[in-house]
């Protein structure tokens, strides 16, 4: 039996928006295996919609600002240029979701699973990602920017390219597992548990290297 809910009863709390909560009215009353939530361009702020079956679920464009979702399946989810700040992921299941242009300023995904996600374009700064599983996503242009990254798995993803790396100036990177990790970074980062030790440059390639991540490059 899935440890994921699917039914009104299930919502912790509804959206303000009346169009955002018939949107998901609609969705509970269709068949589950051939459905999934359509609620792109609408404001599901003031919701909890934390452990719910997502699977899918179509929010590109979607005001998710302050929106929880703890423990909730978003697996294929499309976010694409949605707003997140401070939305909570925490223990959330994003495999493969697509996040492209999506702001999520100070939102929370700790310990949460974003295997293969597309990030590029996505602000992320402030976040916290400590503990994520990030394996295989990409970070194309993205700002993460004083993000609180420490012990999560970044192995085999993608930071970014030459023209466009990714940003973690002042990111927090200790406990990190970057095994396999290439792309292009802009530092520098922190990367002692206590965040009192930064490095950029030649130092820190030597640091990213030393880590397992052997193609990675500090463009600024």
């Amino acid at each position: 039996m899935s440890k994921y809910k699917r039914s009104g009863a299930d919502v912790i709390r509804w959206p303000d928006s009346p169009d955002a909560r018939e949107a998901l009215e609609e969705w509970f009353a269709a068949p589950p295996s051939t459905s999934y939530l359509s609620g792109d361009f609408l404001d599901f702020r003031g919701a909890d919609l934390s452990r719910l079956d997502l699977t899918g679920a179509y929010l590109a464009n979607s005001d998710l600002v302050g929106v929880r979702f703890e423990e909730a399946n978003l697996g294929d989810a499309n976010l694409a240029n949605a707003e997140l700040q401070g939305a909570d992921f925490s223990f959330a299941d994003l495999a493969k979701a697509e996040m492209v242009g999506c702001s999520a300023d100070k939102a929370r995904f700790r310990s949460a699973r974003l295997f293969s996600v597309q990030l590029d374009d996505a602000v992320l700064t402030g976040a916290d990602l400590s503990y994520a599983i990030l394996n295989s996503a990409k970070f194309y242009k993205t700002d993460l920017r004083d993000a609180n990254l420490e012990y999560a798995s970044l192995r085999w993803c993608t930071l970014g390219g030459t023209s466009m790396p990714a940003v973690l100036s002042g990111a927090r990177m200790f406990g990190c597992q970057f095994e396999g990790a290439k792309g292009a970074v802009v530092g520098p980062v922190f990367v002692d548990e206590g965040a009192t030790r930064s490095l950029g440059g030649g130092e820190l390639e030597a640091w990213f290297s030393a880590q397992g991540a052997e193609n990675i490059q500090v463009v600024g």
